[in-house]
């Protein structure tokens, strides 16, 4: 981890520095890599010691939310965090795996080895420009397995540092607004929740008057086979998005964000304090 390493101790300083000098009057954006200048981008990268990568997926979200649903929410998550911890947002991945739900019009997808390669391989980018820390913001249920696997091999391989978070708080959270009956222990899609969500972070793109109520019936079999979720949904709704309203989606999402923002805060400040990654991203987020 020698590469690491050398940009932690240059990231300490001129992170301080940065923080208290405020970064904002030093560039255009201060979040958003894809607005900066190679320069500017290695510097901030060095500086904040996170990188964040918002990952979606492009699938059917009903007929009231765009197909890239899932990378809105991703990317506006992202940004919220990088403004809180200081971090620097990646460009967003916009494709996942989306075998669930393949077929749907619209829908579409890479696999898992594909997208868990590509996630690795941005990894091992930012561990050669220094960077201790990547974060995946993730809005995809689909996209899990791709990155834990690329989580494991960037570990294997002696860094970065790999969260991958998906909506971390939202279970709690979800219990406190949600009004429409629970259908599975953990799915939701085009839903009360993401449909609030969506209200809550990009209601340009939300089209309420054609929300429909599809409650799915799912089979007790439903979590040990592979099922199409055609045999749950005829619209690419699964639950009742008629009562999304965007308190609710600021609930549901600020809670995630308070989760990420402490657990990537303790996180560099392990491995600025010479703790390194030892303990891993799966340990951290247990004691977060």
């Amino acid at each position: 981890m020698a590469g690491v390493g050398d940009g932690m101790a240059g990231g300490r300083d001129r992170g301080a520095a940065g923080r208290e000098g405020g970064a904002a009057g030093r560039y255009r954006d201060p979040y958003d890599l894809e607005a900066m200048t190679g320069e500017e981008a290695q510097a901030r990268l060095r500086e904040t010691g996170i990188a964040l990568l918002p990952l979606g997926a492009v699938e059917i979200h009903g007929p009231h939310l765009p197909l890239g649903t899932d990378n809105y929410i991703a990317r506006a998550m992202a940004r919220k965090v990088a403004e809180r911890v200081d971090a620097v947002v990646l460009p967003t991945l916009a494709y996942g795996q989306v075998w669930s739900l393949y077929g749907f019009p619209g829908t579409l997808s890479v696999d898992d080895r594909a997208l868990a390669a590509v996630l690795a391989g941005i990894g091992r980018s930012l561990r050669d420009l220094g960077v201790p820390i990547f974060a995946i913001v993730n809005a995809h249920l689909g996209n899990v397995a791709a990155m834990r696997e690329a989580a494991r091999v960037l570990e294997s391989e002696g860094g970065p540092l790999t969260f991958y978070f998906t909506h971390p708080a939202l279970g709690e959270a979800a219990e406190r607004v949600r009004e429409s009956p629970r259908f599975h222990g953990s799915l939701f899609h085009a839903c009360e929740l993401e449909t609030s969500m969506m209200l809550y972070l990009a209601p340009e793109h939300v089209e309420m008057s054609r929300a429909v109520r599809e409650i799915p019936q799912v089979p007790p079999d439903f979590d040990f086979r592979p099922v199409r979720w055609r045999e749950l949904t005829r619209t690419g709704v699964m639950g009742d998005p008629t009562l999304a309203t965007p308190e609710k989606g600021r609930v549901l999402v600020e809670a995630s964000v308070d989760r990420m923002v402490a657990i990537l805060a303790e996180a560099r400040r392990r491995v600025w304090a010479g703790g390194g990654a030892g303990e891993g991203a799966d340990a951290l987020e247990r004691k977060g």
